[in-house]
């Protein structure tokens, strides 16, 4: 578009507004009223009076039970709030009460805090800055219904005024849902909100659930709002004497289980800093399972669940201890009262990560036990301590590496061989963190301890994932301990009806034998299903046929 042309529009554009706004004047000057807020003809106020039934009101009789008030403003379609109460001097006790409906008044104006004053408070703490309230709608328009009360010494109240008129409109029956007299939080509603925060299930969502089993949110008799308030005031309540209710919990289990294990210390605070528990099951599993064991850590205070692997394949906690700091006196602690609760019985061999805290804290308490790095844990740091251009897929270099990694039957010449080969295949020569883990071989590849039972907690990844998402299902890091306890008993009971089901498939149910031979016969009576399979099978064959030969 050309300059002139461009002039031409502009020009045009500004004749036009100025026409609309001429017209716009003429048209107030006409119509003033609408000019001015002051001048609008105000609606005559209509006082509506409730209708219901004789017996809900006050008819003839002056003496009226708390409970028919309550009825009676439900029946008539609107809330109430206590007004002015007045009290007898000496005694303190209920003279006078006024309740008025929930519109009655107008709200106050507050002053806006803005922007400007916000910034100005930058140096000033929480406490004296102002704060920016949240919008809310209006409900007081000035109704003047009311009634007023006086208390008589049976107990009852003697109506002293009433006054029925509403000048705002009242509820229709399918509003009453949505008011305060027309909803209640029973004890069903708290117990399923309750049991389902220990599976990790939010108040949002236990509405949902709530409405499916009773047909229909007008049967809840409860609102999303009330589910959330309850549950705001149940972690409210915890939150003030969490650690003391912790403690007291295991406190009456240990004495009402004599066989059940407790202890834990306090810091010069008074704050608990170190926690350890384990039932009887635990200890009785530990006593079957002791061969190995799994030290895991998370969340913000360290919660340290001790595993081992069970005649199922599949891993079980059996002890669990929480620690605040991750320091060698901490762990030293921890591992005299595993050792305390256990018996004094040691385990053959213990799992941890790389935290020199653990290794230090292992050497000092435990006599014959052999220390090892988790495989699983080590091979998640491979991606942040190499080239970001190895990694992907196409390159083959986690393929390769973790195929001699997680081979359980490699020589460790072999492993040592191949190692190299990948190293020069990538130029990782000079990789200082790969070098490192290359002299400490010893402690992580299963090469290296073929001699140690490990009872295959080590063989896959599997097993430290599905010992994480155990736990990760029903618990996240920002429950409290009272709601940590509550989850953990709620993973271990799964875990237990799991490994019910598993004994009871494994006494009643067969593989099916591939031979017509007695000992493949032998062997599906003798070993539970999960020891019974393909891979288990295939050798049990080959070991027959070298035999046979």
């Amino acid at each position: 578009m050309e300059v002139g042309e461009e002039k031409l529009l502009r020009t045009k554009i500004c004749s036009v507004m100025q026409c609309a706004y001429k017209v716009f004047d003429k048209m107030l000057i006409r119509n003033p009223v609408s000019c001015t807020i002051a001048n609008v003809a105000t609606t005559p106020t209509i006082v509506v009076s409730p209708k219901v039934a004789p017996l809900l009101t006050p008819g003839g009789t002056k003496k009226w039970l708390p409970i028919c008030l309550n009825e009676y403003t439900f029946s008539a379609g609107f809330n109430t709030r206590k007004s002015t109460t007045k009290r007898k001097r000496r005694r303190k006790e209920l003279k006078s009460q006024y309740i008025v409906c929930n519109k009655e008044g107008y709200k106050e104006k507050r002053k806006p805090t803005s922007e400007k004053d916000l910034n100005n408070n930058e140096g000033k703490s929480n406490e004296e800055k102002s704060s920016i309230k949240r919008k809310r709608l209006v409900t007081r328009v000035g109704c003047k219904a009311h009634i007023i009360i006086k208390h008589c010494d049976d107990n009852k109240f003697i109506v002293s005024q009433f006054y029925e008129g509403h000048t705002d409109p009242l509820y229709t029956p399918s509003c009453n849902l949505f008011q305060k007299e027309g909803r209640k939080m029973n004890i069903l509603h708290k117990k399923i909100i309750v049991n389902d925060s220990k599976v990790n299930i939010g108040p949002v969502t236990t509405f949902r659930m709530m409405k499916e089993i009773v047909g229909g949110y007008d049967n809840i008799d409860a609102s999303k709002q009330d589910f959330k308030i309850f549950h705001g005031d149940l972690k409210a309540h915890i939150q003030g004497s969490d650690a003391q209710m912790f403690v007291d919990n295991f406190t009456n289990k240990k004495l009402t289980w004599s066989a059940f294990f407790f202890d834990f210390e306090m810091d010069e605070d008074c704050c608990l800093c170190k926690a350890l528990w384990a039932d009887p099951l635990c200890k009785k599993s530990y006593a079957l399972f002791d061969s190995i064991t799994d030290c895991e850590r998370v969340y913000s205070m360290v919660f340290t669940p001790f595993t081992r692997v069970d005649h199922d394949q599949s891993c079980i906690t059996f002890v669990v201890g929480f620690i605040a700091k991750e320091d060698i006196v901490s762990f030293e602690w921890l591992f005299r009262s595993f050792l305390k609760a256990m018996g004094g019985n040691e385990p053959n061999c213990m799992i941890s990560d790389q935290d020199p805290a653990i290794k230090i804290a292992i050497k000092s308490v435990f006599n014959k036990i052999e220390h090892r790095f988790c495989i699983w844990h080590i091979m998640k740091k491979l991606p942040y301590k190499v080239e970001k251009s190895i990694m992907p897929e196409e390159t083959g270099f986690l393929k390769k590496l973790c195929a001699y990694v997680w081979h359980l039957e490699i020589e460790p010449a072999e492993f040592e061989e191949r190692w190299n080969k990948v190293m020069v295949e990538y130029h990782l020569e000079e990789h200082e963190w790969l070098g490192y883990m290359y002299k400490i071989r010893n402690k992580w590849i299963l090469a290296y301890f073929r001699d140690v039972f490990l009872g295959g907690i080590m063989r896959t990844t599997s097993r430290s994932e599905s010992e994480n998402n155990l736990f990760c299902s029903f618990i996240n890091p920002h429950v409290s301990l009272v709601e940590f306890y509550l989850r953990y008993e709620v993973a271990i009971d799964a875990w237990r009806h799991t490994q019910g089901q598993n004994d009871n498939d494994s006494k009643h149910k067969y593989p099916e034998c591939k031979t017509r031979l007695g000992i493949e016969k032998h062997a599906s009576h003798l070993y539970t299903l999960s020891f019974m399979n393909f891979n288990m099978r295939l050798k049990l064959l080959v070991f027959l046929v070298v035999l046979m030969n």
